[in-house]
């Protein structure tokens, strides 16, 4: 059922990204982030299902895979992972309980002076799944560059490295 489901998302999508084409005024920080922000979620919707063609990744969901690649970052104490995921924390606990039992994540209550703090962290198998999700996600998106021009890519780069600098300029309110 999932690759029909992927078919049908796959047809709407490129619907939308056709009744959406490039305007005259496309160069404007405004149409240029009019674009972002109508690409980021076919561009998610992509992703994931490249993540889905991995091994062992039957039945995962977007909240497991973001919580994967938090993780992989380093170990977090729960409450603030589920604030780093912008979830509360019934939904991360629910989230984990499906990743712990497939073995992804350990829960460890070593927090010095909170008896009720719980750490989580990838286990081994954990690792390794993500640097499949992560291969085939980069994957994913070389395919759909792979027709861009140099020029196109050189653009493309250049437009990504300026979107990270605003990301990481100070007090842009998060």
């Amino acid at each position: 059922m999932i690759p029909r489901v992927a078919a049908l998302s796959g047809l709407q999508d490129t619907a939308m990204l056709k009744a959406n084409a490039p305007r005259s005024d496309a160069g404007t920080a405004e149409a240029l982030a009019q674009t972002v922000v109508r690409l980021l979620p076919i561009l998610l919707r992509s992703l994931v299902a490249e993540m889905h063609k991995a091994p062992e990744t039957a039945g995962m969901t977007l909240p497991q895979f973001r919580l994967l690649a938090r993780l992989n970052e380093r170990d977090y104490r729960a409450a603030e992972l589920a604030d780093a995921l912008e979830v509360g924390r019934p939904t991360l606990t629910a989230t984990a309980d499906g990743l712990e039992r497939r073995g992804l994540i350990e829960r460890t209550r070593e927090v010095p002076g909170d008896r009720r703090g719980v750490v989580l962290h990838l286990t081994p198998a954990g690792q390794d799944l993500y640097r499949v999700l992560q291969a085939q996600a980069v994957a994913g998106v070389a395919r759909l560059l792979a027709d861009a021009t140099p020029a196109e890519r050189q653009a493309l780069a250049d437009g990504l490295a300026a979107l990270e600098r605003g990301l990481q300029r100070p007090g842009r309110g998060d």
